[in-house]
């Protein structure tokens, strides 16, 4: 699995960063380099010329006022094409760069990097760098090549055993790399969940990828519900509890059947809820009257 070619797509499918994000500053900083994008973007629909350019920049009161030096530093990160619009040149931002190194990672802010590593405590193991000398790093719950992004809820601290023994792990599924990615695209955790099992063709599932995938748009915290919802839908399918692959016990799933999806899927599953409860057949009066007994038992 090319992971490098991966990302390029990743990236191909991510709106561009607003002139203000956290996104940006991350990539650029706050010098002339964003001045210059801000540009850029506002006036996508008119791009600017060169002494446009220049101009924003010296009204800015930046240090450095080279339009060259600016828009070749944009280019490492972002499509900026010389375009004669009526016999003049204008620089006009397109989208992200093509050729972005294979190897970079999503930007993180210097304040998303410090809220993220707040709790001073690894998010796996517990370690703490005070009482345990670990070292910590910012993690991405949902990796970068699956669509992960620097949104504060995709961001946890691990120490670096953990983070590398999470590498390790993941690698694991690179052979189906480009379904968990395609999986990880809708906007629903339940239709995620949905394509992810039907990605891997019948075969189990682990619930920590399960997890992962569930929470590519935002975190999960109750991704086992989010399974169960499927059965409101139609879907079927068996798990499987395992006792003997390391401390803890490891759950999987399997699909054994799927079917449309609706237009609306929450509401699908709210009607669906709601029709159960009507059709549920009231308890029994001997059983009612057997339950009194227990709560309010004779003298």
């Amino acid at each position: 699995m090319d992971f490098g070619r991966l990302a390029s797509a990743v990236m191909a499918d991510t709106p561009l960063p607003g002139p203000e994000s956290e996104q940006l500053a991350a990539l650029v900083g706050s010098g002339s380099l964003r001045l210059v994008y801000g540009l850029l973007h506002r006036r996508r629909g008119n791009p600017p010329t060169a002494d446009e350019v220049r101009f924003f920049l010296q009204a800015g009161a930046s240090a450095d006022s080279s339009v060259e030096r600016a828009l070749r530093g944009l280019r490492d990160y972002f499509d900026i094409a010389a375009v004669d619009l009526g016999g003049v040149v204008r620089y006009r931002l397109r989208g992200w760069a093509g050729t972005r190194p294979a190897g970079d990672r999503v930007p993180i802010s210097a304040r998303l990097r410090a809220q993220a590593l707040a709790p001073a405590r690894c998010a796996q193991c517990g370690r703490t760098p005070s009482r345990h000398g670990v070292v910590l790093d910012v993690d991405l719950r949902v990796p970068q090549d699956w669509g992960g992004t620097s949104d504060p809820e995709n961001l946890q601290a691990l120490c670096e055993e953990c983070q590398d023994g999470k590498r390790q792990h993941l690698e694991t599924y690179a052979a189906h790399a480009e379904q968990i990615r395609h999986a990880a695209t809708f906007d629903e955790p339940q239709r995620r969940i949905g394509e992810l099992l039907k990605a891997f063709a019948g075969q189990w599932v682990p619930t920590d990828l399960i997890g992962i995938v569930a929470s590519a748009k935002e975190y999960q915290e109750d991704y086992q519900r989010r399974i169960r919802d499927l059965r409101y839908l139609g879907w079927e399918y068996e798990q499987s509890k395992r006792y003997h692959e390391g401390a803890r016990v490891k759950v999987y799933y399997r699909l054994v059947r799927a079917v449309p999806w609706p237009d609306n899927i929450r509401a699908a599953i709210v009607a669906e809820e709601q029709r159960r409860k009507k059709t549920k057949p009231p308890p029994s009066l001997a059983s009612s009257h057997s339950a009194q007994q227990t709560l309010w038992p004779a003298d």
